[in-house]
C-alpha cells in the first residue's frame, strides 16, 4: 500500500471535517455535552449528508504493517475512499474508529482474547451519531470482525432505543443498559416509552460488513456466563430499520471459534439483504495481509454496493490502490493451537440472500489454482451443477 496517497491517511478516532480531505479535531471532542438549546441557532437545513461509522477489527490499525509494508483493512480503505463531497454537493462525513486490542499490551491481550472494548466502541459509534445526526441525514454503517460485530451492535441499538436527542446525550449509558437488557424488546412499552421520551426515529441506510464472526461477535468458545451476557448480540435478527444490508463471507475459514454470524430472517419489504462469499479466510475478506488481492475483490464488490445505494467513492483510487485479485495468495489461519483443533467446514447456502462471488468459481474452474474447498464444492453439486469452464466469469468480471 505504498501508493496510498497522503491526503488519504486514517488516524484513530478521527472524524474528517466536511469539505476537507484531512482529519478534524479527534472524536473524542464530539462526546462533550452539546450546548444548551439557548447557544445554538436553529437548524435550518434542507440539504441531508450522509453519516459515515467506520469500525475496524481486532488489532486493525490504519498505520498496522506486515513486513514493514503497511496492510489495512478493507474499513480503512473504505474510509480512506469517501469523497468527502458528493458530486450533487451532498457533504458526506467519516468517523472511523480503530478496533479492540489497540492500545498498550493489556489492552491488546484483553481486547484480543475477550473483546474488552466493544461495548466502549458501539457507544462511541452511538455517541458520534447522536452529537451529529439531523433528521435527514443518512446513516451508513461498516465493520470488519469486530468491527462488524459494533457496526450491528449499534444498528440495534438505534432500533432498540432510537437516537437520542443531542439534549439527551446524558441518557447514551441508560440507552446503552437498556439495550443490553434481553427482557427488553425493541417493541415493549419500555422501549416504546423510552424512544418516545428521549429519542427520534432513525433508519439506517446502508449496513456493509466483511465476516462477522462468532454468534456473540467473539471469536472464542468457552466463555464464561458474565462475558457471554456482556457482550452477545441481543437483536440477532436483521432490523427492520436497516434498508441495504451486505456481507462478505470468507468460504475458507475453518477455525471453530470463526463461525460467521449469519443474517437469516426473511428481510423486510423494501429491504435488500446480500451475503456473497468469497475465496479465502477471515483476514483474507477483511483485509490486514499484506498480499492484498482477494481482500480487495471483496473491498471492491463493497464498494460497488455502496455506490449503487448512493455512496460517492473515489473509484480511480480504488482501482489504482486497491487492486482485486481471484487468484490472490490465500493464508492459512489454522496456525498455532489452532491446529490442534478440529476443522469447521462452512455450510454455503444456509442464510438469505447468499451467492457466491464470481471470482471464487473462475478460481474454482482455474486448472492452475487447483482450488476445490468441500462447502464450495457442495453448494455447487446441490444447485443446477457447476458451471463450466466455458460458462465459468470471465476475469475481468470476476475482479468485480
Amino acid at each position: 500500500m505504498q501508493s496510498l496517497r497522503a491526503d488519504r491517511r486514517v488516524s484513530p478516532g478521527w472524524v474528517r471535517r466536511p469539505g476537507t480531505t484531512s482529519p478534524g479535531r479527534p472524536s473524542k471532542l464530539l462526546h462533550q455535552p452539546p450546548p444548551s438549546m439557548a447557544q445554538r441557532a436553529p437548524i435550518r437545513r434542507t440539504i441531508m449528508r450522509r453519516l459515515v461509522i467506520c469500525c475496524d477489527g481486532t488489532w486493525n490499525t490504519p498505520d498496522q504493517r506486515e513486513d514493514d509494508a503497511l496492510c489495512p483493512s478493507n474499513v480503512v480503505k473504505l474510509a480512506r475512499a469517501v469523497c468527502p463531497q458528493a458530486p450533487d454537493g451532498t457533504t458526506q462525513s467519516v468517523f472511523y474508529d480503530t478496533g479492540v486490542g489497540t492500545g498498550p499490551w493489556l489492552d491488546k491481550l484483553t481486547g484480543g482474547a475477550f473483546g474488552h472494548g466493544l461495548s466502549r466502541n458501539v457507544r462511541k459509534a452511538y455517541r458520534y451519531l447522536v452529537h451529529n445526526y439531523v433528521p435527514g441525514d443518512q446513516i451508513w454503517l461498516f465493520g470488519f470482525s469486530r468491527g462488524a460485530y459494533t457496526a450491528r451492535s449499534t444498528a440495534g441499538l438505534i432500533r432498540n432505543c432510537g437516537l437520542l436527542h443531542k439534549t439527551r446525550a446524558d441518557r447514551i449509558e441508560e440507552a446503552y443498559a437498556m439495550y443490553r437488557d434481553p427482557a427488553v424488546h425493541p417493541d415493549d412499552e419500555t422501549a416504546r416509552r423510552f424512544r418516545a421520551q428521549y429519542a427520534q426515529q432513525a433508519e439506517i441506510h446502508f449496513l456493509g460488513v466483511w465476516d462477522t464472526v462468532g454468534a456473540l461477535g467473539i471469536p472464542l468458545r468457552g466463555l464464561n456466563a458474565l462475558t457471554r451476557r456482556r457482550y452477545e448480540f441481543h437483536d440477532v435478527k436483521l432490523s427492520r430499520i436497516i434498508r441495504h444490508a451486505c456481507q462478505a463471507l470468507a468460504i475458507d475459514e475453518q477455525r471453530g471459534a470463526f463461525r460467521p454470524a449469519l443474517w437469516r430472517n426473511t428481510p423486510a419489504p423494501g429491504q435488500r439483504v446480500e451475503q456473497v462469499w468469497f475465496p479465502g479466510v477471515h483476514a483474507n475478506i477483511g483485509g490486514g495481509y499484506r498480499d492484498s488481492g482477494l481482500s480487495n475483490l471483496a473491498l471492491h464488490w463493497m464498494a460497488r454496493k455502496a455506490a449503487q445505494a448512493g455512496l460517492a467513492l473515489d473509484q480511480a483510487w480504488l482501482d489504482t490502490a486497491c487492486v482485486p485479485d481471484w487468484g490472490g495468495a490465500l493464508r492459512e489461519s489454522r496456525r498455532g493451537l489452532y491446529r490442534l483443533l478440529q476443522r469447521h467446514p462452512r455450510p454455503i447456502g444456509a442464510a438469505v440472500g447468499e451467492a457466491v462471488h464470481p471470482g471464487a468459481l473462475h478460481r474454482y474452474r482455474d486448472a492452475v489454482q487447483a482450488y476445490a474447498p468441500d462447502n464450495l464444492r457442495h453448494w455447487l453439486e446441490r444447485r443446477d451443477g457447476a458451471p463450466s469452464p466455458e460458462t465459468a466469469p470471465s476475469p475481468e468480471t470476476a475482479r468485480e
